[in-house]
């Protein structure tokens, strides 16, 4: 059998115009179904993934009120933070503050200063205020004083600390404390 030419395929077409027809529009129609078949893929992929979003979207409206919640107790958290920084330039205020942990642990509050600063950036809202303390009491007065400095509502960094008896056999000790407590600018 030799092959067809041009010129041999056109009456061959012609004489079976049916088959040719049918051939054609066969081909046409496979075109057609797999550009078909390629769109539909690429909206399944986009549904996937609006799915994916809208599933998202449900859990965290699903969470909102929880997360509404945990914002209004970070705002009080802070606003309790913010209401207990030091001022300094109130230094009256900033003593009572350590005199009235004298009242509530009996220790002797013997010396209290506030120390210079540490020069800071200017971008900063807060600063590190230091101060240096010397109280006298027994153990259990002076360790209370220093627990009630680490657990009280102002934010203290205890830099340095040491005890030391006022007398051999006496009951009583001395307490060096150097601290530093956050304060507003």
């Amino acid at each position: 059998m030799s092959a067809m030419s041009s010129g041999e395929l056109v009456p061959l077409m012609r004489r079976y115009l049916f088959g040719t027809v049918c051939s054609v529009l066969s081909l046409l129609l496979i075109a057609a179904i797999w550009i078909l078949w390629q769109f539909t893929h690429s909206l399944e992929t986009v549904y996937r993934e609006r799915d994916q979003e809208g599933q998202a979207m449900l859990t965290t409206l699903a969470s909102g009120p929880v997360i509404r919640q945990e914002l209004a107790r970070v705002k009080d958290v802070v606003q309790q933070i913010e209401d207990n920084l030091v001022i300094e330039s109130k230094l009256e205020e900033n003593y009572s503050y350590f005199y009235k942990i004298q009242n509530e642990t009996k220790a002797d509050l013997i010396y209290l200063r506030r120390l210079n600063s540490d020069p800071s950036g200017d971008g900063y809202d807060y600063k590190l205020i230091p101060f240096s303390l010397q109280l006298s009491g027994t153990y259990e007065q002076l360790a209370a004083y220093l627990l009630e400095i680490e657990t009280g509502p102002k934010l203290a960094l205890i830099k340095s600390f040491s005890f030391r008896r006022r007398e051999l056999g006496s009951p009583y000790l001395t307490l060096n404390i150097e601290l530093r407590l956050l304060g507003k600018r």
